[in-house]
């Protein structure tokens, strides 16, 4: 399987051209079987342009349609797609990673919120069924909660996407070990692709299922391609036996509501003897 990480930035100041682009990179790319563009891409970062309803009207008035217009590139292409949108729900709006093929979109919607962030969470880990095999999407801090990635384990994923925006200040390799830890713990293949400088990271990856990393990209904006092998993932699961072997009932605390993490004991004084 071909995947195609396409690191790149918004353009505010050229919408048209912006759109243009993404789908002259989706033409360039139709021989890739995954072309994956970074979080929010359609229609901007409410961390680089604020705020969120502004970057949606912005892109509906200049764009009227941009979200259809990928869908029917896509399809004309005979490729596949990730990347990221808004989605107006009322007077608010979600943070979608959206897959798109010939057959039509589906979207996952960003479920943890960064607290800097305003969006309205989705409730629900989605694992999609495609051609290419069993898609996990996650979105920049859900990455942050092993949770998250566990689920989509549980749920069948053999490759998980991670589309992120994150901010320039954030160490790169932080985020790695992140994508890595998730690879080497669930079995699958994880590909993160972040924006680019200077305002975000970079640093856009892909790990195979023992957490070894396959490709790393640099700060600035870059398109690259890599191949994978989803069975791969299969034979070091029958290999390496960690699913039939977990023990659920002893990880109830994972599901806990109570989000309180107890608090180190502190030692008690001793008393002077006279």
């Amino acid at each position: 399987m071909k995947i195609t990480l396409a690191q790149i930035n918004f353009a505010p100041e050229d919408l048209e051209g912006h759109l243009d682009r993404l789908m002259e990179i989706i033409s360039e790319h139709r021989d890739s079987d995954l072309i994956v563009f970074p979080e929010l891409i359609l229609q901007g970062h409410p961390s680089d342009v604020k705020p969120e309803g502004f970057l949606y009207r912005q892109a509906k008035c200049h764009l009227h349609d941009a979200s259809r217009q990928i869908r029917e590139h896509v399809k004309r292409c005979g490729t596949r797609v990730v990347l990221g949108e808004l989605q107006r729900e009322g007077d608010n709006y979600r943070n979608l990673a959206t897959y798109v093929d010939a057959h039509g979109a589906k979207s996952y919607a960003k479920s943890h919120v960064h607290w800097t962030e305003s969006f309205v969470p989705g409730n629900k880990l989605k694992v999609f069924s495609t051609p290419l095999g069993r898609l996990g999407l996650n979105i920049c801090y859900d990455s942050a909660f092993s949770e998250v990635w566990r689920v989509l384990a549980l749920n069948g994923a053999r490759l998980v996407v991670n589309i992120s925006a994150v901010p320039a200040h954030f160490p790169v390799e932080y985020m790695r070990r992140r994508m890595r830890g998730a690879a080497a713990f669930n079995q699958y293949f994880v590909v993160y692709a972040n924006r680019p400088g200077p305002v975000f990271a970079g640093g856009s990856a892909a790990y195979d299922p023992h957490g070894d990393e396959l490709l790393s990209l640099g700060g600035g904006e870059e398109i690259t391609s890599l191949e994978i092998d989803l069975d791969q993932a299969e034979a070091w699961r029958e290999e390496e036996l960690l699913f039939p072997n977990r023990r659920p009932l002893l990880y109830r605390r994972v599901a806990s509501r109570n989000k309180e993490v107890p608090a180190p004991r502190r030692k008690a004084k001793l008393r002077a003897v006279s």
